[in-house]
Order: structure tokens, then C-alpha cells, then sequence
């Protein structure tokens, strides 16, 4: 059986994907969310308030996700060069504590949210703004912040505040921050959206030429070098970041179009008026082609048959990119549902994302989909998408996709037995490595699907779980355990055990 595990998981890093006809899951699949703290998008609801309706509001989320059969948490932990952290480099988000700068909570919201979401078998990525400095010019800020600490590094763009990707200092401060995430934190994954260079804003310049003029030595074109110089974070930050913590993913979430066909006979069959290599200078197809990164998410972000930017034509091109280092998964804009526009037309059409999630999950070579944002599913007029993610799609629970990269060595479940109503193992192997337990279960007459999506009951960072109270008729249940490590590959499970529910 562990033989046949691992030469399963070693299949699917090279081979990459299985094939389905309908919407059914793999046994790993991608299912995240983003949860966004700037201007209080979903997390936290405002500033300034207690750490008990913190963590009472970061609990709801969590439970929400899990209810929904979520598996990963997208949090912006970094939105504006500040911290929902504790950072001895930047100051605490003003979309946490408001303008009090000097409060002294009396827990960290990081650790708090990876803690929870782990408990319940969800993978936590922080999600970092590599450049965004602030909203505005006179965002308000502690002392500490990067726009009076380091003025110097900045260029003010549209009344905003940006680091200036084309320092060599500004470009390492970003990796340095990062790495302060990395090293004191369990995150899963490091996550960056798809703000590089600016967006354009029609009569405005974002003036580099200072930076430009110092720091060309191979005399490109501006528009070679501005990629030059986010390339340069990307790759500083992904090798940073394999030199410490190799399973800890690095992704990113770019504009939905990288380049239209009419520029580049390699793009997409769009029309896009700002695509990721020309305006925004992100270079996305070298990073995947060197390996600089573990996934991408781009933003596909318009309904089907859009005649600027078809969800159809995108998906299958972003999908083509796939490779054993690095998945596609597809981000999906839950917040243009029900628009407005005509009636079952587009995003008013009930069916619109229901089938953009059932395209992606029946193309084999997409690992899943990140929905854009949390707090869309509190709206009422959203045709009941929550509902159709809860009770249809990911009606079954999903591992996330295996990290192709990495050893952990071998991690056997032992020892599973029943102690009255609880259900208890021990674990061989390096447990610093764990980083999930999957408990399956099935009828013992149905044994033969433990190991399914079907049946597995739980995942949790935990060891041991509850069993139900029953009355009435009972029956016979088979359990079988196994552990999931930090590369996200699923280990031997253990016997199986026989109980009388």
C-alpha cells in the first residue's frame, strides 16, 4: 500500500492531472478563498476593534470556509507596507488597530488565523502587496511606516504612495519582509496578487527615471527593465524562501491576461486594454518556464463569451501553462455576480459561475479554482452560489494538490484503536513534518471506497477525534487514518478499525 501511494503521488507530479467527465473531485484539489483587510474588504469588518471580536470574527470565517468545503485561506496579511502581524520591520495595519499605533494586543492575529484554519484541515497563505505603500498620500500611518522611514524609496502615483520596484533596496526590503513571515510563521504558502507596477490612470506617469537612471547597467528599454526589476523580486523572494522552508508554496495572482495574440502569436485571443507584460510588467510565463514559482491564479475575472476577454478562451490558455513545478489554479470573481446587466444574461445568469467552476474542474490540467472574496457569500443575490459549492461541488472534502518538491521521509498512523467515544492513534516518523491527519470512514459493507474523496470525514491538525452519539439502529463503520505532510502528500494509511455506530 505505501508503495502504491507513493508511486500514485510521484505519477501525478509528473503526469500532472487526471482526466474527468463530470464535476467529480480528485482526491487533491485547490479550494480557496481570499480574505482581504484592506479597507476592511472581508477581515477585519472595521478598525479598531477588541481582540475578542477579532478572533470571533476570524473564528466565523473559518467556519464558514469549512462549511462551504474550502480548503485554503488566502489572507492579506501585508496590505498596505504594514502588518496584521507582529513585525519588528513594519507597523501594525491601520485596518486592524485603527489609528491607535501604539496598542498592544494581546494576541497575534497571524498565529491566531493559521492555528484555527489548520484545526480544521484549511491551509493558510499569507497574501503580501509586494509594492502598495499606501491608498493615499496621507494614509495614516505609525512612525515606523516605510513612507516616513524610507520617503526616499517611494514614488507618489494617482495620490498614491508605491515603493519603487527599480531600487535595489526597495526590492530587497520586500523579500525581507516576506522572510520575516516565512521564518517566525507556519504559513503554507507566500501569496502575491497582482499589483506590480501600477495599474494605468489615463494623464498620470510613474516617475522612475531617477531609478532608471542609476540602476541600468545592461541599458534596457524601460519596459524591459521595469520587468527586469519585478522578475528580480520574484526571484529573490522564491529562492529565499526554498532555502528555509522548501514546502511553504510561492504564487502568484495575476491579471487574467498576459499578453493579447495581436501583440504576441504566444498570447491569448483577447482584447485586453491592460494585459500583465506590457502595462502592469510582469513576465508571468518566465517564471513559470524558471521555475521561480509553485502556482498561479490568474484572475479570469469575465464571464464567458465576453468579447474582450472570453472566460473560455482563457481558461484553456492559462490552463496550457501547467507543468509538473508549477499548477494553475483559476481565480473566479464571485463578486460580479448578479451585476445588474441584462436578465439571464452574463453575470445575471444564475448559471454563469456554476459553469465557469464545472469547466475548470473538467479541464485535467487545472488543480482547482480561489473564489474573489469572502465576503460576497454574505450577499443575498448571489443565486445561492455557497450553496452549490457546499452541497454539490465540494459536497466531499479534497486534499490540496501535492508540492513536487522535497522529502519528509515516512510518516505510518499506528496504534488506532477506540477508547470509549474517542478514536486514537500514534504516529512513527518525524511528526514535526505532519502538517494534516485525514480520518476516513465508510460502512464496512462499502469498505471499498475508504480512501475516496466519499469517504473521508475529516482532516484536522489534531490527533484523536470524538466519535458520535448514536441511538437507534447502528452500524458498522471501518476508520482508517492517514497523515498528510508539509509537501501535502498523503502517507500509508493506517489499519482499519471496525465500529458499531
Amino acid at each position: 500500500m505505501k508503495k502504491y501511494l507513493f508511486i500514485l503521488i510521484s505519477l501525478f507530479c509528473l503526469a500532472g492531472r487526471v482526466s474527468s467527465q463530470i464535476p467529480t473531485p480528485q482526491l487533491s484539489e485547490m479550494r480557496g478563498i481570499w480574505v482581504a483587510s484592506v479597507v476592511n474588504i472581508d477581515w477585519p469588518s472595521e478598525p479598531g476593534l477588541s481582540d475578542e471580536t477579532l478572533r470571533l470574527e476570524a473564528d466565523n470565517v473559518i467556519n464558514r470556509v469549512a462549511r462551504m468545503g474550502l480548503n485554503a485561506i488566502f489572507l492579506q496579511v501585508r496590505p498596505s507596507s504594514d502588518a496584521i502581524y507582529k513585525s519588528d520591520i513594519e507597523p501594525l495595519s491601520t485596518y486592524l488597530v485603527g489609528t491607535d499605533f501604539s496598542r498592544q494586543m494581546s494576541f497575534d492575529a497571524l498565529e491566531y488565523w493559521i492555528a484555527a484554519a489548520h484545526r480544521k484541515g484549511i491551509e493558510l497563505h499569507a497574501w503580501v502587496n509586494p509594492f502598495r505603500v499606501t491608498q493615499k498620500a496621507d494614509f495614516p500611518s505609525a512612525e515606523n511606516h516605510i513612507q516616513y522611514t524610507h520617503p526616499d524609496w517611494l514614488i507618489t502615483y494617482s495620490e498614491k504612495l508605491f515603493l519603487d520596484p527599480g531600487l535595489p533596496q526597495a526590492r530587497d526590503y520586500v523579500c525581507r519582509v516576506v522572510m520575516d513571515i516565512v521564518n517566525r510563521y507556519d504559513v503554507d504558502g507566500i501569496h502575491f496578487d497582482d499589483y506590480f507596477y501600477p495599474y494605468p490612470v489615463k494623464g498620470e506617469t510613474f516617475n522612475d527615471d531617477k531609478s532608471f537612471a542609476l540602476d541600468n547597467p545592461d541599458n534596457l528599454s524601460r519596459a524591459d527593465w521595469r520587468r527586469r526589476n519585478v522578475t528580480e523580486v520574484i526571484r529573490s523572494v522564491g529562492d529565499s524562501i526554498r532555502s528555509v522552508k522548501p514546502w511553504v508554496q510561492f504564487g502568484i495572482s495575476p491579471f487574467g491576461v498576459w499578453r493579447n495574440k495581436r501583440d504576441d502569436e504566444r498570447g491569448s485571443n483577447t482584447r485586453a486594454g491592460v494585459t500583465n507584460y506590457d502595462v502592469l510588467y510582469a513576465d508571468i510565463m518566465k517564471w513559470i518556464d524558471d521555475k521561480m514559482i509553485d502556482y498561479v491564479i490568474p484572475q479570469i475575472y469575465w464571464e464567458s463569451g465576453n468579447k474582450f476577454a472570453d472566460f473560455d478562451e482563457l481558461e484553456q490558455w492559462w490552463s496550457k501553462l501547467s507543468t509538473p513545478s508549477t499548477r494553475i489554479f483559476v481565480g473566479h470573481a464571485v463578486y460580479k455576480i448578479n451585476d445588474g446587466k441584462t436578465p439571464k444574461v452574463g453575470w445575471n445568469n444564475k448559471n454563469e459561475m456554476p459553469t465557469q467552476v464545472t469547466k475548470v474542474r473538467n479541464n485535467p490540467r487545472n488543480d482547482g479554482s480561489v473564489y474573489f472574496s469572502y465576503r460576497q457569500f454574505n450577499r443575498p443575490d448571489i443565486f445561492e452560489f455557497d450553496n452549490y459549492l457546499a452541497n454539490y461541488f465540494y459536497k466531499d472534502k479534497a486534499l490540496q494538490p501535492p508540492v513536487c518538491k522535497g522529502e519528509s521521509g515516512e510518516i505510518n498512523i499506528t496504534h488506532l484503536e477506540r477508547d470509549g467515544r474517542n478514536l486514537n492513534w500514534d504516529v512513527e516518523g518525524d511528526t514535526s513534518q505532519v502538517r494534516f491527519y485525514v480520518v476516513f470512514k465508510t460502512l464496512r459493507d462499502e469498505k471499498e471506497k475508504i480512501g475516496s474523496n466519499e469517504s473521508i470525514l475529516l482532516i484536522t491538525d489534531q490527533r484523536g477525534l470524538t466519535l458520535p452519539l448514536t441511538v437507534g439502529r447502528r452500524h458498522r463503520y471501518v476508520y482508517r487514518v492517514a497523515a498528510v505532510d508539509k509537501y501535502r502528500r498523503l502517507h500509508e494509511m493506517s489499519r482499519q478499525i471496525t465500529i458499531r455506530e
